[in-house]
């Protein structure tokens, strides 16, 4: 289950440490009986966690050290981003204890697959030189993966080692985007005065107050679906757990990979304390009607409605979740279940989160839609990876509300292998989207008798205004903001440009091309306008 307590791990495979996290002089051999990594890191940079406004939450909920801190309503169920050193401590303060008699244990959820190294108590992470806006992305065992934390540390201590100064090279992004493509590298240097693994800053906790402190690594690609072994990794560690037992996850920004943890364990613990109630009304300790009041009143109350509740889209309705729920029925349940638990999870008003695991794939979409067209390839990945991630989320609650009241003894992955029809479904079907709006050809056929009149020029007003309709009624789907605002400008702009008659069409091409201009609505107009005063004059 990785990153357990340190008398599980060979004292040959960490290396060492000194005061301050250095290597201890004359100890390389045992170093040298790590096994070997999975890949080499040696040319890999060192990128910061952190970021400036990484916290989006509100500031009375503000862990110095730890942004984006946050619980689950109605579950023992945290959130946090990568914490600093002094942020973990922090953190395991802030929950509750329990008493001597009966503490509350907790488990620490690392949901990265990325080594992660502590220098001066502040976190980093491996990046590709030649890709550093991304994460590693490897198929390997959750054991390989703590390896490669070990070698990574000893990696960056050996190159603070070769520096007079003990300096290293960093870097981090001028500003964060959520478009990888629109981030800007900088290269800076620190002084390394400590150098650890994440690794030994949870034996360090351990030994600082929290010997009872369990972690456990479940490796997820950031933006990505998990693998299917990442659920059984979740339930393995909670289905013998009581549902007190207090989980805290942690990615790097506590969004998209934290969230999906935190869905999964409210679903577990959600269906244990259900089950135990059901069992307890059964042989008359507690009135039926009391259990069922108690499940409905924790599980199934209303929560707050808002303008965009009947999107469909926003309700994730999809032709591939559509598709999902027609053919394996026991899914709409399914749905309906994990639904509430990624509300309660996602920001306010329904929950106290960052992000809406369902949502945000229209969300994604609409800002697709209006990107250029050299960054759409980005969105859309996003979108596709949301729309698996969303779809696998549907599958494990529907697995859980079937497996979970008996104690999960069979495994998601066995529960996949015999519906492997699901893992074909989602493949084929994650891009059934409407990729490219445009207006009905019906109504083309109204905006070209306009601008194919011998005098159109008249006609201009009427023509901008029908063309701005069709475009709302387009986009009626969209909430009002910005981004609907974008992309009816730019369906208006690329409308406009459909039905331009040839000669027109060409003209206004070169004038584009002369004034490296981009095709705005605006802009088109003008030019259009001007058409034929040239020969005129």
């Amino acid at each position: 289950m990785s990153e357990e307590k340190k008398e599980e791990v060979p004292a040959e495979a960490a290396a060492p440490e000194g005061e301050g996290g250095e290597q201890v002089e004359g100890q390389e051999s045992e170093v040298e009986q790590l096994k070997p990594p999975c890949m080499d890191l040696t040319d890999y940079k060192l990128k910061i966690d952190h970021f400036d406004q990484m916290h989006v939450l509100a500031d009375d909920s503000k862990v110095e050290g730890a942004g984006n801190f946050r619980q689950v309503a109605g579950f023992p169920v945290f959130g946090t981003a990568q914490p600093t050193e002094e942020g973990f401590l922090k953190v395991l303060d802030k929950l509750p204890k329990g008493t001597e008699e009966k503490p509350i244990k907790t488990i620490w959820y690392n949901m990265r697959q990325e080594p992660v190294i502590y220098v001066n108590g502040t976190p980093y992470a491996p990046r590709n030189p030649e890709k550093m806006h991304e994460n590693l992305e490897l198929n390997e065992s959750v054991d390989e993966f703590d390896n490669l934390q070990k070698h990574f540390a000893n990696i960056i201590q050996e190159r603070a080692d070769a520096d007079p100064a003990k300096t290293l090279k960093i870097h981090k992004d001028s500003t964060f985007t959520e478009n990888p493509m629109e981030r800007e590298d900088i290269e800076e240097s620190v002084k390394a005065e400590t150098i650890k693994g994440l690794h030994s800053v949870y034996d360090s906790l351990r030994e600082n107050g929290f010997e009872h402190l369990e972690t456990v690594r479940v490796p997820v690609v950031e933006e990505r679906a998990p693998a299917e072994k990442c659920f059984d990794i979740l339930v393995d560690s909670l289905k013998a757990e009581p549902a007190a037992t207090q989980c805290v996850f942690s990615c790097q920004m506590g969004r998209g990979r934290t969230t999906l943890g935190m869905i999964i364990a409210c679903l577990v613990k959600e269906i244990q304390i259900s089950t135990e109630l059901r069992r307890m009304g059964e042989i008359g300790l507690v009135p039926q009607n009391t259990v069922d009041d108690l499940i409905k009143q924790k599980f199934e109350a209303p929560l707050p409605r808002t303008q965009d509740d009947d999107d469909p889209f926003i309700k994730g309705e999809f032709d591939v979740i559509k598709e999902l729920l027609e053919k394996v029925p026991e899914a709409r349940e399914g749905k309906q279940k994990v639904d509430r638990v990624i509300d309660i999870c996602g920001p306010p008003p329904k929950g106290t989160g960052l992000q809406n695991l369902r949502e945000c794939i229209i969300e994604t979409k609409w800002k697709y839609d209006v990107a250029p067209e050299e960054k759409q390839v980005v969105w859309k990945q996003m979108i596709l990876n949301f729309m698996e991630r969303y779809f696998y989320l549907i599958c494990f609650a529907t697995y859980a509300r079937a497996e979970g009241p008996d104690g999960f003894q069979k495994s998601f992955v066995q529960w996949m292998d015999e519906h492997k029809e699901l893992r074909a479904m989602i493949e084929e079907g994650k891009d059934k989207l409407e990729w490219y709006r445009q207006v009905d050809p019906a109504k083309l056929n109204t905006l070209k008798e306009l601008i194919n009149a011998p005098n159109y020029k008249e006609n201009m007003a009427t023509l901008i205004r029908t063309i701005y309709e069709f475009a709302f009624l387009t986009y009626a789907d969209l909430p009002r903001g910005p981004i609907k605002n974008n992309s009816m400008r730019k369906l208006a702009a690329k409308t406009l440009l459909e039905i331009l008659p040839p000669d027109i069409a060409s003209n206004v091409q070169k004038k584009l091309d002369e004034q490296s201009a981009s095709p705005d609505f605006v802009t088109l107009v003008g030019l259009v306008s001007y058409y034929g005063q040239e020969q005129e004059a």
